[in-house]
């Protein structure tokens, strides 16, 4: 699938910064509110993203749990918004970057990768120069106290959704762990979907929304999702071992 290309605000410049490839730099004043960035290109899951030219994977922006806008072929000027862990621009929704304050001529545009991304596609030191630089951008920003509290909540609708989720999730009860053994051999994957929805918070998910969702490892997302019966099996008996408290502490607050 294919979306609208790229767009940077006429009151920005794209162009060539050194060690951090290219960013673009405000040449008039940018008002609070504006729109200085909109994200097109092909809309491709993990599996698709990953097939992807890394020059291409580069300029991306994840949009859902299992879901990628990577940039056109040729880059375009909309790619070229930087990250910084003290940003003046952030999402306003999944393909939408705007100024989060007034821009002044010169300033260079950036948003904070932690507001945007919950997979571990594009983690990396950081040495944005901000006093508040975290030193390293994770898959698990989203879940920082201090940046919730920062941000006002002001993060993509899928991380919202998952924030949402994180104050539902819970451990199985003994009673929820045998129906789910009871239940497995006849059909693992209602099996699988009631203990998942429980323990991530996601009680109206698909299960392979939540697996993508999830810290799992990315080849056993995929083995799950294909429906491997190695892989499977081990996530039943994982549930039933420890009650899903390795799901339920990978969405909570750091």
């Amino acid at each position: 699938m294919t979306l609208q290309f790229n767009r940077l605000t006429p009151l920005a410049r794209a162009e060539p910064m050194g060690d951090v490839g290219w960013g673009s730099r405000a040449i008039a004043l940018i008002p609070q509110g504006t729109v200085v960035a909109t994200f097109g290109g092909d809309a491709v899951d993990r599996r698709g993203f990953d097939a992807m030219p890394a020059t291409r994977r580069e300029r991306s922006i994840q949009v859902d749990d299992n879901l990628f806008i990577v940039g056109p072929p040729e880059r375009e000027p909309g790619d070229a918004v930087n990250h910084s862990c003290e940003p003046n621009c952030g999402p306003r929704s999944a393909t939408q970057i705007v100024a989060w304050r007034d821009i002044s001529v010169g300033e260079v545009l950036t948003f904070d990768y932690g507001t945007t991304d919950g997979s571990d596609y594009d983690q990396f030191p950081c040495a944005c120069g901000s006093t508040l630089c975290r030193g390293q951008t994770t898959s698990d920003d989203w879940r920082r106290i201090d940046l919730q509290q920062r941000y006002a909540l002001r993060f993509s609708p899928y991380l919202l959704r998952r924030l949402a989720c994180s104050t539902r999730a819970r451990m199985l009860t003994k009673k929820e762990r045998v129906e789910m053994l009871a239940t497995y051999d006849r059909d693992p994957a209602k099996a699988l979907s009631v203990a998942l929805r429980a323990v991530t918070g996601r009680v109206h998910d698909r299960l392979g929304d939540m697996i993508h969702a999830s810290h799992l490892p990315l080849d056993v997302k995929r083995a799950i999702c294909d429906g491997d019966v190695t892989a499977c099996d081990a996530l039943v008996g994982g549930l039933n071992e420890f009650a899903g408290e390795p799901f339920v502490a990978a969405v909570s607050p750091l």
